[in-house]
């Protein structure tokens, strides 16, 4: 895959400005050092949405979006990281070079262009044929749609033919049109047999009502057909190409977008016809998955765009299997200020027939009273397990383990551990240790309760919660009643935060402080040493040069830019969210965060001084110090006023 050069990424942000990209779509008002607008992500009456044209980012108090200019297109407009890139370098004017362009690259490039223009062409064919098939249009009008639902989901129909695209490509018989078309599935080829070697070509849609498949910028890059009458299969979709993977798609996510922002939730369905249905009934925030299980993927897609799922399913087998591989897509990507339901409708009804036999607000009143993705996971696990035996309760825990260990070290993880030890007869340390989690306290002690934070936002030194309490050394001496150690546990946010708002700060350090950072970080966390590591070796990439306007610029912030986008989307996204937040609601400039920073090294400094201090008087008060030690312990004293 060609690279976008680093270089090009810095120079990119420092050219626009995100108050000019974010103003498009968002009308900001100037307030103080920064300017607020209503959130694009979530419905509010009051504006929560703040962007900083010092520090270039947004973030919004109200739901937790923030970011770059380019994680605003990617967020706003659901592009990829390279589409939101290449989006605002149009704007700048400017082209997007790539790094070690080989053959191949070109290749795919030109192929996915040619595979672009030929199933837009094939979708305005459809829709085209539309118009002049009556037994398409009745069929249409008798599942309650109108002319505009149609236009809006750009229904087509293809022709009972076999050479029906010809009309718009030219004959089959031309290999270069006929690898394009066959490339992007809209041909089956047979095979030549011994005794016939004829290659027969044929149109795969015929006599269906053609649903065009949209990716994030609206490109056309698959189909779904419905067949008209009687018939298998009734559904028929795009094979999988160079542009369409189903586990990665999501029918009518590009039509539904500014609906689900606006409704503040996503309907997921089962087909085609449930969305556009659905739409014309007054819930146009509905998607669909193609033919395929819910993936990973599918799921980051909606949390992207909205905190709260409601999956619809069947109430048969089918759909039950279908939810649980939903929960299991869904248990890893978990956050507390998310929502996920899962909505089971009675067999005889589709969404569309409920909402046509029941009403709009009856299928509203089932969306909200759809069941808890915890009322669900305790469903999947306990389900055909006798409660009431100790086999049937040791069974509901082997099905429960991985699902817990798929889960991260969030509050709803441990009220899920909590009741399902409730429901077992079980104590939460124990079906903890049985599933070898480390990240979930046990009970709450007058030591290990969790502590409040401060009026200033540090956290205390007692602090016990997430994000930070996420390694086994947390965990042991909760486990064990032991106070964690006397340093100013907050040390270690104060430099994470400093170094993500100030990198050249982070690139200044030298070997041991980078490795007093790293160790204070570790009382705190496994995560917070693991990102304390990254941060500062991502410093490296960044160095402050003068720029044309007499101030400073800095190489290298494109990849650093990258890396917090890589941050949002890894397991350290928690602590990652908690540091994020703090540097938009701090207002510090470079010399306070240079203060601040001496400061947390000062501190640190002294803490090790007196470390090693109290490991001298040990073997002073035992007799078993050597002359080395009570000179140490001298030069320490001396050291230490001075500090």
């Amino acid at each position: 895959m060609a690279l976008i050069p680093q270089s090009f990424i810095a120079d990119l942000l420092n050219r626009v400005d995100i108050i000019d990209v974010v103003g498009q779509h968002v009308k900001l008002k100037k307030a103080g050092a920064n300017y607020q607008g209503l959130c694009p992500f979530h419905q509010e009456k009051s504006p929560s949405f703040s962007v900083s044209p010092n520090k270039q980012f947004y973030h919004c108090f109200g739901c937790g979006a923030h970011g770059s200019a380019i994680s605003f297109l990617m967020e706003y407009s659901g592009l990829g990281y390279v589409d939101a890139i290449e989006d605002l370098a149009r704007s700048a004017g400017l082209t997007v070079p790539r790094e070690e362009r080989t053959v191949q690259d070109v290749a795919r490039q030109q192929q996915a262009m040619a595979l672009s223009e030929v199933m837009s062409s094939a979708a305005d064919w459809y829709r085209a044929q539309l118009k002049n098939a009556p037994r398409a249009i009745d069929y249409l009008k008798g599942r309650g749609l109108t002319g505009e639902i149609a236009k809006r989901y750009s229904l087509g129909y293809a022709p009972d033919g076999w050479q029906g695209l010809e009309a718009v490509f030219g004959p089959y018989s031309n290999d270069e049109v006929a690898k394009t078309l066959l490339e992007g599935g809209l041909l089956i080829q047979s095979e030549a047999s011994e005794g016939n070697q004829t290659v027969r070509r044929y149109d795969r849609f015929r006599d269906r009502i053609m649903f065009p498949i949209r990716n994030p910028k609206g490109q056309v890059i698959g189909f779904g057909g419905r067949i008209l009458d009687q018939g298998e299969p009734k559904y028929l979709n795009s094979p999988e190409t160079p542009l369409f993977s189903k586990g990665n798609t999501l029918y009518g996510l590009f039509e539904a977008r500014q609906a689900i922002r606006a409704q503040e939730y996503v309907l997921v369905c089962e087909g085609y016809m449930d969305v556009v249905a659905l739409a014309q009934l007054g819930f146009p925030n509905a998607v669909a998955t193609l033919g395929t299980a819910c993936t990973a993927n599918h799921v980051r897609m909606l949390l992207r765009q909205t905190d709260r799922v409601v999956f619809s399913f069947d109430g048969d087998s089918a759909g039950q299997r279908a939810a649980q591989r939903a929960l299991e897509a869904c248990l890893p990507l978990m956050s507390d200020d998310k929502e996920i339901r899962f909505l089971f409708l009675p067999t005889e009804h589709d969404p569309d027939s409920y909402v046509r036999a029941y009403g709009a607000p009856a299928f509203e009143k089932v969306i909200k009273e759809a069941a808890s993705l915890s009322t669900f996971f305790f469903r999947v696990v306990s389900e055909d397990h006798d409660l009431t035996t100790p086999e049937g309760r040791a069974q509901t825990h082997h099905a429960a383990k991985p699902l817990l260990l798929s889960m991260p070290p969030i509050a709803l993880r441990t009220q899920i551990l909590r009741e399902l030890a409730i429901r077992t007869n079980t104590s939460p340390a124990e079906l903890e240790a049985f599933c070898g989690l480390t990240a979930i306290s046990a009970a709450p002690s007058s030591q290990s309760r969790v502590q409040p934070r401060t009026e200033q936002g540090n956290f205390p030194n007692r602090m016990q919660g997430a994000p930070w309490q996420a390694g086994k050394g947390a965990s042991k001496r909760v486990a064990q009643n032991i106070p964690p150690p006397q340093a100013p546990t907050d040390l270690a946010e104060q430099i994470l935060r400093v170094v993500l708002q100030f990198p050249h700060l982070g690139k200044a350090l030298d070997s041991s402080q980078r490795t007093l950072a790293i160790e204070a970080a570790e009382q705190r966390s496994s995560n917070a040493m693991s990102m304390m590591r990254d941060l500062l070796t991502q410093c490296d990439s960044v160095e402050l040069i003068p720029s044309e306007s007499g101030g400073t610029g800095e190489v290298g912030a494109g990849a650093f830019a990258m890396f917090q986008e890589q941050l949002a989307q890894s397991e350290l996204a928690p602590l990652y969210e908690v540091l994020r937040k703090r540097v938009m609601e701090s207002d510090l400039d470079l010399a306070g965060a240079s203060a601040d920073l001496e400061g947390a090294f000062k501190k640190l400094q002294t803490n090790q001084l007196k470390k090693e201090m109290t490991e001298i008087t040990k073997k002073l008060s035992d007799s078993s110090a050597t002359e080395q030690d009570r000179a140490r312990y001298r030069e320490l004293g001396e050291k230490l006023k001075f500090s």
